[in-house]
């Protein structure tokens, strides 16, 4: 009978001991980082009254006959399901998502926790700040570097550090250079040169200029309109102007020679024309005796010009008559001695005659002599023009369709022509006539970019690269350039070529070249700078695409000194210090344990966990390498106590309790009975 007396007891006291766990569940329901506890019961050792025996050939087995002294406490299992995560905005508060717990140390042990409200405290160092333990972790070298063989250590930052000035190695250049736009050249020009209308030159009388009365260029000719009556006093013939005739007899003509021939031919008794070494028509006659000649069109220009030559002629008195003197516009076929201005006056150009010719060319004087000859022609002045200029383009120098001198200078300002003089001494009106008018001044397309530069010392440097662009196709000039006293010494000028699809071809410096070279000249070392333009055949640096250039000097690997002004910590626990220069550094990693078993962990108090026997060592490592978890900054995990589990759990166990307390009772009434027997 006392054997139930003392099982209820059991009871009674393990039912205590769950509900010790579930108040202390419930009182730590907002503990940082806690985690919740189990308790789960088991028989106590049972009281065997007959043991069990083995059937045989007669009769079968019995079990055995045993009777049960209770219960027992089991287990009190530490629960690890991850909590929730709450956003502080405190960056030195860490969660972790995932296992694993941070590892603190009182400079002789470690301890665990999940709870991550960690602080900085005087020296520096990432502590708890309840109980001062130092959160460790692996430290960075000098260049921010964590080796994966560096020793867990405390997490010391140094604020206040500085980090030394580092002189720029390398620029990285992006962006485009637009290959629609085209260097320019200098373009001047004369006035029109004319040349003496001469027999066999054949030029369209619409082409023609008259000078005398008319002073201006034939116009207004309209083909199987336009007409020229001519009268000798006793007879009179209408001749037409088509565009094209061949023909001598069809009352039509094209040039003045078709004129002549024509008049020549129904007039021969009476008129005879003949054309002048100065481009006139004579008007003779071959009658003998004395009669008006009349010449008329429906053009005025045309009336005007050959109506010079209306009136009297006699051959027996060497009366005689004249046109106006006719000049077509010059060709580079035209002998300089036949040249006219552009009003049709002899240039006066005559063999032995020489001409000057200058001009500063790309900075430099460009100056020669041409000697004129019998045969000298206009094509000739032109070719020596462009030869003593040194210019190299196809159209070169020229005699455009007006009969105007044209020099196309070679594209870009290093070409520049200013000053142009072509010359005879002594001859005004060729000189007047040779006067240059500038038409466009040499232009460079060019584009900058620059970008801000640090020596050892920390001291900026302005660098400039200018891209211009060249007569070759697909080809760049560039120049690296300095904004203050520094000297430079070797790299500074290159070419830049991109392929047929816009991508980057070569990226050259002259002369052999590797780098850009410079004496900072204050007392820094001289300083090497690679320019980087891109993957050759690639995108990712310069282009050249038909769009507006924007190419710029993206990048830069140099910096200033700078202090620790403040730090950032990543999902995997580096801290990263920011400076003052804007150098981000990685200062420190935090480091995770984890365990083969966790639940074997002893709580040692204020959220913090021990080793014990059964939890197996503590494997350290960083997280997302060996660890499996990820670190929050800014963020607390918080209790994973589960408040309707637990109220639910405070009933099973009230109800226990009571039902425990039951049997007690009950036992006490029958010992109760037991002892009234004697009565």
């Amino acid at each position: 009978m006392m054997r139930s007396l003392f099982a209820g007891v059991s009871g009674l006291r393990n039912h205590q001991v769950r509900m010790d766990v579930i108040g202390n569940n419930i009182s730590n329901v907002n503990t940082v980082g806690y985690k919740a506890s189990r308790v789960t019961f088991e028989e106590s050792l049972s009281m065997t009254l007959r043991g069990a025996t083995m059937p045989n050939s007669r009769v079968g087995g019995t079990n055995p006959i045993q009777v049960g002294l209770g219960m027992t406490v089991g287990t009190i299992d530490t629960i690890l399901n991850q909590g929730s995560l709450q956003a502080t905005g405190q960056q030195t508060d860490l969660a972790i998502s995932g296992n694993g717990f941070f590892v603190l140390s009182d400079g002789q042990r470690y301890f665990f926790t999940r709870a991550g409200a960690f602080q900085f405290d005087a020296q520096g160092r990432l502590v708890n700040p309840s109980n001062g333990l130092v959160v460790q972790g692996r430290m960075a070298d000098a260049r921010g570097r964590i080796s994966s063989t560096s020793a867990i250590q405390d997490i010391a930052l140094p604020f206040g550090q500085k980090v030394p000035a580092r002189a720029t190695r390398s620029i990285t250049f992006t962006g485009n250079l637009d290959a629609g736009e085209k260097p320019l050249g200098t373009i001047t020009k004369t006035a029109p040169f004319l040349a003496v209308e001469e027999a066999g030159d054949n030029t369209d009388m619409a082409g023609l200029y008259a000078r005398g009365n008319t002073n201006s260029f034939i116009s207004g000719m309209v083909s199987g309109v336009t007409t020229v009556t001519v009268n000798d006093g006793t007879t009179e013939r209408t001749y037409t102007y088509v565009s094209g005739d061949s023909v001598v007899g069809n009352g039509e003509f094209t040039t003045l020679q078709d004129l002549i021939a024509e008049i020549n031919q129904d007039f021969s008794g009476s008129l005879k024309l003949t054309l002048t070494a100065n481009g006139a028509v004579k008007v003779e006659d071959a009658s003998g005796s004395a009669h008006v000649v009349t010449f008329r069109s429906n053009s005025a220009a045309l009336q005007s010009a050959l109506g010079a030559a209306n009136g009297t002629i006699d051959s027996s008195s060497g009366k005689v008559t004249f046109t106006d003197e006719f000049s077509h516009r010059a060709t580079k076929d035209e002998e300089l001695s036949k040249l006219r201005n552009s009003v049709g006056e002899p240039l006066g150009i005559s063999p032995g005659d020489v001409i000057s010719v200058s001009a500063i060319v790309g900075g430099e004087d460009k100056s020669g002599t041409l000697t004129v000859t019998t045969t000298t022609k206009l094509g000739d002045l032109a070719d020596f023009i462009q030869s003593t200029f040194g210019i190299t383009n196809r159209n070169g120098v020229q005699v455009d369709e007006r009969g105007c001198l044209v020099i196309n200078g070679d594209p870009g300002e290093d070409y520049a022509i200013e000053a142009p003089s072509i010359r005879i001494s002594g001859n005004t009106k060729f000189n007047t006539a040779c006067v240059m008018n500038e038409l466009q001044k040499a232009q460079d397309v060019t584009h900058s970019a620059s970008i801000t530069i640090y020596d050892e010392l920390g001291m900026e440097h302005i660098v400039t690269l200018t891209f211009t662009k060249t007569d070759v196709e697909n080809q760049w000039r560039w120049e690296a350039t300095l904004a203050g006293d520094e000297i430079i010494s070797s790299g500074s000028t290159g070419t830049i070529n991109f392929n047929s699809d816009g991508s980057l071809n070569s990226f050259l410096y002259d002369n052999g070249m590797t780098s850009f070279k410079f004496d900072p000249n204050n007392g820094a070392s001289f300083m090497e700078i690679v320019f980087d333009a891109g993957d050759i055949g690639g995108f990712n640096g310069i282009t050249q695409f038909a769009s507006p250039s924007t190419a710029v000097a993206s990048s830069q690997d140099g910096y200033p000194n700078g202090d620790l002004t403040t730090i950032n910590i990543d999902e995997t626990g580096k801290i990263t210090g920011i400076f003052s220069n804007g150098v981000t550094q990685t200062l420190a990693q935090i480091a995770l344990a984890v365990f083969n078993n966790p639940a074997g962990l002893l709580r040692a108090g204020e959220n913090l966990y021990q080793i014990s026997a059964n939890s197996g060592t503590a494997v350290l490592g960083l997280a997302g390498e060996s660890v499996q978890a990820k670190i929050v900054p800014g963020h607390l995990e918080m209790s994973n106590v589960d408040l309707a589990e637990e109220f639910t759990n405070m009933i099973v166990a009230q109800r226990g309790f009571q039902a425990n307390a039951r049997v007690i009772t009950t036992t006490d009434d029958l010992l109760n009975e037991l002892v009234n027997l004697k009565r």
